[in-house]
């Protein structure tokens, strides 16, 4: 006997699926084509490839790294292995009357990456700089192996940079007597490795924590600045910061308007003495937070007159950003960073393939289902 017309309309033809099972089928595909856009995002993804340039620095800071190890070993200083398991002499002490802060020995550690240069100049092309024109950069004492790394990008780029560097160093930085960032600096210039150098210095954070526990620092640092020749610039840390301030602008732009500034660290005249310096953000900064207060920092002045600005600052996150390792154990060649990018491609493909095969398993249950209802859904012939 042939089915009721009610019953041959209820039904569903053989090919559709129920309403709930076509929904849980769009969301799967929807969802393997989302999984598809982030497996390509994340494969095209690539902060940064070093082109000639960042090569060429990178090369140069690896020599300088070296060139500045045997310094030191020339002066008999001896390297901690414990500290410095790269042996490079970029580490420092824990304490000094040279040391100004606090410091991470991680974040030492990190920034003895030659491929720092490489970003730094990647950062200035970036920035729209060309050979010849002027840059302002301002060094501590804190992070030498980065201001190793800024005056590599500008020897490389042909740039004429006024330089403004602060004997003081936090915690494993440059904070060695008789081996301050200006004496490495001096030591480059003698080999012949850097051309460029500190045309003003200031003791820094020395004169905020008074010389030190045993008050040398004073000395320690004025006989730093006077050994490497430069112009000694007096400065009276917070106290007398924004007529410091003003000095040091003065100071960099005497010979025209800088084109982009460059900031190594943590100094309180480059971040001021505002809350809104916690919000800069690291590497080429996109935007800088608004604040009229007159103790606003360098940095904030230079990008209120629109020159680009580069922060090296919270080394370790900067790292992780452009794929670079943490606290290596061994000063790092290059090849890494291209190994690392690879495994991330594999990883990546690893996932794709994952998710295609659970939404392809899931496709098929859902067609079975599908199957299986519409079979039990047929109206039954009566015999």
């Amino acid at each position: 006997m042939r089915p009721s017309l009610f019953l041959q309309m209820a039904a569903p033809p053989p090919h559709v699926l129920p309403p709930s099972l076509r929904k849980t089928r769009l969301l799967l595909i929807l969802a393997l084509v989302l999984v598809c856009l982030t497996c390509l995002l994340l494969l095209l993804r690539d902060p940064w490839r070093p082109d000639e340039d960042a090569r060429r620095a990178s090369t140069l800071m690896r020599q300088g790294m070296a060139a500045v190890g045997e310094l030191r070993e020339e002066l008999g200083i001896p390297v901690d292995t414990a500290l410095d398991p790269a042996r490079t002499g970029l580490i420092g002490t824990d304490y000094s009357d040279l040391t100004t802060s606090v410091g991470s020995l991680s974040a030492k550690q990190t920034s003895l990456n030659p491929d720092f240069a490489g970003l730094v100049t990647f950062w200035l092309k970036q920035a729209g700089v060309h050979r010849g024109d002027t840059v302002a950069v301002c060094l501590t004492g804190s992070f030498p192996a980065l201001n190793l790394a800024a005056l590599c990008a500008c020897e490389t780029l042909g740039l004429n940079p006024v330089i403004f560097s602060s004997v003081g160093a936090s915690n494993y930085g440059a904070n060695i007597p008789g081996f301050t960032w200006l004496d490495m600096e001096r030591g480059l210039k003698k080999r012949g490795l850097l051309h460029v150098q500190t045309r003003f210095a200031s003791l820094g954070g020395i004169m905020d924590n008074e010389g030190g526990l045993d008050g040398t620092g004073y000395a320690l640092g004025e006989e730093a600045i006077r050994r490497h020749g430069a112009t000694s610039v007096p400065e009276n840390g917070v106290k007398g910061l924004e007529a410091d301030m003003k000095r040091r602008m003065d100071l960099y732009f005497q010979k025209g308007r800088p084109k982009a500034f460059i900031n190594v660290g943590g100094g309180v005249t480059s971040l001021g003495w505002v809350s809104e310096a916690a919000l800069l953000d690291n590497g080429l900064l996109a935007r800088v937070p608004s604040t009229q207060s007159p103790l606003r920092g360098i940095i904030f002045r230079m990008y209120e007159k629109g020159i680009p600005v580069i922060h090296l600052i919270n080394i370790e996150r900067l790292a992780a950003r452009y794929g670079l390792p943490e606290a290596p154990s061994s000063v790092p060649d290059g090849k890494d960073r291209e190994e690392r990018r690879l495994l991330r491609i594999a990883g990546t493909l690893l996932l794709f393939a994952a998710w295609w095969l659970l939404s392809a398993c899931a496709l098929v249950s859902l067609s079975e289902k599908g199957t299986s209802r519409r079979q039990q859904q047929r109206p039954q012939k009566r015999t």
